[in-house]
This record gives structure tokens, C-alpha cells and sequence, in this order.
């Protein structure tokens, strides 16, 4: 008996407690850090304790209000003043004396303006939306061109016809599109006439202005600028204000003047066109945001992998002769680096795709992006579950098979009554998995659309987090929302895992 319980106390201290040291060392330890750093506006690279101070700050805020001495002595044991350029500096500091000089610091009250303590500030902003506006999903307006730029050469046939044209209100406002804009096969083109560089020339090649140099260029540009804000503004009276000025200004022969009355029309309709182009060419447009794009992955690359493994266990579970073959082929996708899958797919969607199809856009179009990287993720996780749902399949009784056979079950109600019940714990493990991967995912999507997946709407929680940490500069946030994504896998897949192991014990 004593035997026995020196035994138990001798495993607990050379295996169990080594263990137990080290799951507090490299998770709980990390974890505390983790939650007092979404506490504050850290910025990532601001130390606790400044390596260097001004003199006059660093002994108004610290030394001034520090009351004891020892405090004192050991603080600038630590920090010298450098006379050159009159600031203290410290050393490299290690862990018992970075602690000390952190505990002096926060006795004096003295805190870096980016490492500040800033209570739930982190937490409230993300529920309430005050953080990115991509990070929900919304609706908002594109607005496809700008009344400030020259007008496009060409606009695509289903743009102009069915968001521009579709926005117009009267046959008025349609006649004017289609003075400016010539139909094509694939496009609409803009008229020669209504290009702004020749509009415009019309009047530099005035022989006064081109030829006889009476007008100065800096007048041609005053009038040309008035007559594109007169139209931009639907002002008829600037219009006529800024033509009247002109004339009266220089002395032009009478074709000439009738040429500026006429071209400066044309420059004001041309302005008013643009406004009408830029009010009307818009689209309402629904994005899914951080949180949205990381639902979607979720659902469907849980869904279809899944789904796939589970029939491509089915199929290999067969007495095929190049089952094994196949078996390898199917689970290679796993065994390869995430970036080189990333990589080659990448090269597929925007090399070979347009090349195949004549379609330009796969990877660039944010209507397809989300489902193209839902596919590459599917392709490469359903080979790893395969093999799962082939042991759960395996590890069936042959007697069960036979039994059902005999009672005359056909394929699907053997499917349905009998594999499929006691496939359920492989099913766990599965779910399990490719739920926990899904809201996890960085790397692939990392290496196929980088920064330009906020443009996509492809940008899981963990890139979203990647980002706030180390190009924005908003480290606190960062870890705030890393500590809610640990919440929500947490909730997520221990209650997919309380559901099964139930089913499980009810079959």
C-alpha cells in the first residue's frame, strides 16, 4: 500500500507535474498576458519601460514622484543620462529587473502614451462597430466614377445598360447617354465628339489664341475651368457669366466668338453629363466583411469537405484493385505546405483559368473569390478526413453487414440504418476538426489574396487579427478580438462535441 502510493507520488512528479509546469509556462502564462494586453492601446512595439527619456520629462514624470530612495538608486542604476543629446538611456534589462522597474513605474503612475490602460474601450468598440467597416457585414453604394475625372472610353455593356441606364429617371436623361455613348459589341464607346482634350481644343485653335497670341493661355484655362464647374453645377447663369466675361475681355473676330459660345455649350453639357454619370452609375452592393467571409468559410468548407471525404470514403471502401493508389492520390493534397497549395492555386486562378475560359477575373472578382478559396481548402482538407471516415468504415462489423443483408436492407436503407449510426463518432472527430480549421484559417488565404483580400471580402478573423497587430499598429484590439475568436471556437465546437458524444451515447 505504501509501496503503491509512493508510486502514484513518484509518476505525478517526473511526468504529470513537468507537465502541468509547462502548460502553465507556454499557455496559461501567455493567456493572462494575453487578456491584460486587450486591456490597453498597445501599439506592438512600445516597451513597458522606455529605453530612452528626455531628461526634463524623464525626471518630472518618474524621479520627481518616486518616495523611496532605494527605488531611486536602483532606477538609476539602470538609466544613465547621456550628455550628448540629453537623454536617459537604460541597458538591456532582464526579467527580474524589467519586473522591479515595472512596479516602480506603476507606482509613480507613469504610463507610455501607447501602452496606456483602457479598460473594455477594445471589447465596446468591436461590439458596437467602431472598429474597421469592413469588419461587419453591410450594404453600401459603389460609386463607379468620379465627376472630377474624364469620362471613361468605354463602359461595359451590362454596366451602362443595367446599373447606369437602369438608374435614369426620364427619356430626356436616356436621349443624353446616348448622344455621348456609341453601343458596341461588348461596350459602349464614347463618341470622338465628346472627348474633353477636343472640346476643349476647339478653343485653343481659336487663331487668337493659337496663332495670333492676343488671348493669354492663363484666360483659355479660366474659362475652360468656369464652364466645367458651371456644368458639373448645373449653373446656367455661370455658364453665361464666365462667356460673357471672356468676350468682353478680348477682342475676337465674330466666327471666333460663335466658336467659344458653341464649344463652352458643349463643354457645360459634357460637365452636366459627368454629374448625371456620377449620381447614376451606382450599385448597391452587399459585403461580407471579417466576420462574414469567416461564417461563410465555416459553413461551406465544413459542409462540402465533409461531404466529399464521406463519399470518397464510401467509394474506397470498396474491393477496388487500385484502391490504395487512389487512397494516396486523395490525401497528397494534405501532406503538401499550405503556402505551395496556395501558391500553384494561385497560378491556376490567375494564369490558366483566363487562358481556358476567356473569363479575366476569378481570383480579382469579389463574387468569385470567397468560392474559389472555399474549393482550394476543400480539395486539400477532404483527403485528410477521408482516411477518417474510411477507419470509422472499417471498424464496422462485418456481422452487421451481413445481418442487414439477410433482412433484406437495400444499399440506401443500409446507408441510412446502419452505417451511418455507427459512423457517428468518426463523424465527431470530423466536424470537429474542420470546424476548429475553418475558423483558424490564415495561411492559404494569406497566400492567395494577401492585403487585397479586404478588397475581395475574403479576409478571415485571424488575417483580420494579423493585420490590426502588425500593420496597423493596433496590437490591443488585436488581442481583443483573438481573445473572442478563442471564446467563439471554444463555445462552438464544445457544443458540436457535447451534441455528438450524446448522439453517441444514445446509439
Amino acid at each position: 500500500m505504501v509501496g503503491s502510493k509512493f508510486k502514484r507520488w513518484l509518476y505525478f512528479c517526473v511526468f504529470v507535474l513537468p507537465a502541468l509546469a509547462a502548460y502553465a509556462l507556454f499557455f496559461i502564462n501567455p493567456f493572462a498576458q494575453g487578456i491584460r494586453i486587450s486591456f490597453t492601446n498597445w501599439d506592438g512595439t512600445t516597451p513597458r519601460t522606455p529605453i530612452s527619456m528626455a531628461k526634463g520629462q524623464f525626471e518630472e514624470q518618474i524621479l520627481s514622484r518616486i518616495e523611496r530612495e532605494e527605488d531611486r538608486d536602483f532606477l538609476l542604476r539602470i538609466y544613465s543620462l547621456d550628455p550628448a543629446d540629453s537623454q536617459y538611456k537604460r541597458y538591456e534589462l532582464t526579467g527580474s529587473d524589467r519586473n522591479r522597474i515595472v512596479r516602480i513605474l506603476n507606482r509613480v503612475g507613469y504610463r507610455p502614451e501607447t501602452f496606456r490602460y483602457v479598460g473594455l474601450k477594445n471589447f465596446i468598440d468591436i461590439f458596437s462597430g467602431r472598429v474597421e467597416e469592413r469588419f461587419y457585414p453591410r450594404r453600401y453604394t459603389r460609386v463607379n466614377y468620379n465627376q472630377n475625372s474624364q469620362l471613361p472610353l468605354e463602359i461595359p455593356l451590362a454596366e451602362f445598360e443595367k446599373v447606369f441606364m437602369g438608374n435614369l429617371n426620364n427619356e430626356e436623361e436616356r436621349s443624353l447617354a446616348g448622344e455621348v455613348y456609341e453601343r458596341g459589341e461588348e461596350a459602349y464607346t464614347l463618341r470622338t465628339e465628346f472627348d474633353e482634350f477636343t472640346l476643349e481644343d476647339r478653343i485653343w485653335l481659336l487663331p487668337e489664341v493659337d496663332v495670333a497670341y492676343s488671348v493669354p493661355p492663363n484666360a483659355v484655362d479660366e474659362l475652360i475651368a468656369s464652364v466645367r464647374e458651371a456644368g458639373l453645377a448645373d449653373d446656367q447663369a455661370a455658364l453665361q457669366q464666365a462667356v460673357s466675361r471672356f468676350l468682353d475681355t478680348y477682342s475676337l473676330s465674330a466666327s471666333s466668338a460663335a466658336e467659344v459660345r458653341e464649344a463652352a455649350r458643349d463643354i457645360y453639357n459634357l460637365g452636366e453629363f459627368k454629374r448625371l454619370l456620377a449620381e447614376r452609375w451606382v450599385e448597391r452592393k452587399f459585403e461580407l466583411g471579417v466576420v462574414g467571409f469567416t461564417l461563410f468559410f465555416m459553413f461551406f468548407n465544413v459542409l462540402f469537405s465533409n461531404l466529399l471525404a464521406f463519399m470518397l470514403a464510401l467509394a474506397l471502401d470498396q474491393k477496388l484493385k487500385s484502391r490504395n493508389i487512389l487512397r494516396t492520390i486523395f490525401f497528397l493534397p494534405n501532406v503538401l505546405s499550405m503556402i505551395v497549395v496556395a501558391l500553384v492555386w494561385s497560378f491556376v486562378f490567375f494564369n490558366l483559368m483566363p487562358a481556358l475560359t476567356g473569363i479575366e477575373l476569378w481570383m480579382g472578382d469579389p463574387g468569385k473569390a470567397p468560392w474559389l478559396i472555399v474549393m482550394v481548402q476543400v480539395w486539400r482538407e477532404a483527403g485528410y478526413l477521408m482516411v477518417i471516415y474510411l477507419a470509422g468504415l472499417q471498424s464496422i462489423p462485418t456481422d452487421v453487414h451481413e445481418a442487414a443483408l439477410i433482412d433484406g436492407a437495400k444499399a440506401r436503407q443500409k446507408l441510412r440504418y446502419v452505417v451511418l449510426p455507427l459512423l457517428v463518432p468518426a463523424l465527431t472527430i470530423c466536424l470537429f476538426l474542420s470546424l476548429s480549421n475553418s475558423l483558424k484559417s490564415f495561411d492559404l488565404v494569406y497566400a492567395m489574396v494577401g492585403p487585397s483580400g479586404y478588397a475581395l471580402g475574403t479576409v478571415p478573423f485571424v488575417m483580420d487579427i494579423f493585420f490590426d497587430a502588425f500593420a496597423k499598429r493596433l496590437a490591443g484590439l488585436a488581442t481583443a478580438k483573438a481573445m473572442l475568436l478563442f471564446i467563439a471556437i471554444l463555445l462552438i465546437t464544445g457544443v458540436q462535441l457535447t451534441v455528438m458524444k450524446r448522439r453517441e451515447v444514445r446509439l
